[in-house]
């Protein structure tokens, strides 16, 4: 018996007709007629009794009625899980992410990548995560500032203290902590947008403006430079435990400290991708995972 048979055959069952299966099954009469017989032949007993309104199902015929639905229902079945599987494979999430804390999540979106190895991540740098959020160029965004659109949900991630990354050669490289204040007459190598607009409204709250040299939206740009001496920078606190270079410092600062508060921001829809909800959930777990952790070693 060949599966286009046993089609034909369930479509006639339930149209009661071979008039009316021909018709929804798109082939002609004849075409149905002869694959019948060769079915019937095949099981050497009649599937139909012709009436005058049509057909009635045989015994024989109710029992390959009911074994053939299965048969059917299961093949649909297996192609439905095989389309949602290649469906899975192709999904990709837009994240964009601030450039400062490229570094410290790289680890938890490569763990997020490994559970769920059938979505793809297309992470970007984004200065400004809320409006390409809005714009829908990303699915999620990871910022460090507060939003300001009402269609924008935010959810906290956790918070970075900055401290001051400089060269080992550097006046102030053995020092292990020194104040915000004294950084007056820095030359400042500065990550643009948040960080910067960070910074800058903590110096003008200590009664100085930090002079800043250049300004990159790039990590690997950042460090280099202060590799080479150009200056110094204000950057998160863990930064220098994901580059981990010994050419380098961190410096804690004291008293006044600058620090900001990350938090994945998406939009507030039931249109939400539901890989994206997935990752939102992801993160929220692996980041409450590391402060349980942080907290029970004592640190």
């Amino acid at each position: 018996m060949e599966l286009r048979q046993l089609e034909y055959f369930v479509q006639i069952c339930k149209s009661g007709s071979f008039t009316k299966a021909k018709e929804a099954l798109g082939v002609t009469q004849p075409t149905l007629s002869q694959q019948m017989r060769v079915l019937e032949d095949e099981y050497n007993s009649p599937l139909f009794d012709r009436v005058c309104r049509g057909v009635e199902v045989t015994e024989a015929g109710k029992i390959l009625l009911n074994k053939g639905t299965a048969i059917l229902n299961l093949l649909d079945e297996a192609r439905n899980e095989i389309r949602g599987r290649n469906s899975r494979a192709r999904e990709t999430i837009s994240i964009g992410c601030c450039p400062a804390e490229l570094e410290y999540l790289a680890p938890y979106f490569m763990r997020f990548h490994q559970q769920y190895p059938h979505i793809s991540l297309s992470i970007t740098d984004a200065e400004d995560a809320e409006k390409e959020v809005l714009d829908q160029r990303i699915d999620v965004g990871i910022a460090a500032h507060a939003v300001s659109d009402a269609s924008v949900k935010s959810n906290h991630l956790y918070r970075q203290e900055m401290s001051l990354l400089v060269r080992a050669d550097h006046p102030l490289a053995n020092q292990f902590a020194i104040p915000f204040q004294s950084l007056k007459q820095m030359n400042s190598i500065m990550f643009r947008e948040q960080n910067k607009m960070l910074i800058d409204m903590y110096c003008f709250s200590c009664g100085f403006n930090l002079k800043s040299i250049i300004e990159t939206s790039s990590t690997s740009v950042l460090v280099h430079w202060v590799r080479r001496g150009l200056g110094a920078s204000l950057v998160p606190a863990s930064l220098l435990e994901n580059v981990r270079d010994d050419s380098l410092r961190m410096v804690r600062l004291e008293g006044h400290v600058p620090c900001w508060d990350i938090s994945l921001i998406y939009l507030n829809s039931v249109a939400m991708k539901s890989t994206a909800r997935l990752f939102v959930q992801a993160m929220n777990a692996y980041l409450n995972e590391a402060e349980v952790n942080l907290l029970c070693s004592g640190n």
